[in-house]
């Protein structure tokens, strides 16, 4: 009798142990998600815990690896959307000559550049 109520266990232990290292980039989110709940609490900002732990739920309900993935993709399509409209509107003022405002424009562009490896970093990330 004691021989099956310790094989239970294991033996769930066996069916959720795979399913749980399946999905090492859900961990991470969770983790990060975690980690932001702690220093929020040590800050007194229980607006923001509340927040944090409704979305810690949200992930260890719905997260997928996949799911984060294609988020991922399409935070980089939009990030080149944003890049594509920069280069667009610092041809036009070029042709207009407000050197001021290319300026302007290509430091942003820059930001933006920057923004688009951090995501296509996460991305490898994620699918490593």
């Amino acid at each position: 009798m004691n021989t099956i109520k310790l094989a239970i266990p294991i033996l769930m232990l066996g069916f959720i142990a795979p399913a749980l290292a399946a999905s090492p980039a859900c961990e991470r989110k969770e983790v990060e998600i975690k980690n932001q709940i702690q220093h929020t609490k040590e800050n007194n900002n229980m607006q923001r815990v509340r927040g944090l732990e409704k979305a810690l739920s949200q992930v260890q309900a719905h997260c997928t690896d996949a799911a984060l993935i294609k988020d991922k993709k399409e935070d980089i399509a939009e990030q080149q959307e944003d890049i594509d409209e920069l280069l667009e509107d610092i041809q036009q003022k070029q042709s207009e000559g407000r050197y001021d405002k290319v300026e302007k424009l290509e430091r942003k562009l820059g930001r933006e550049r920057e923004e688009l490896r951090t995501l296509q970093q996460e991305l490898k990330e994620l699918e490593a």
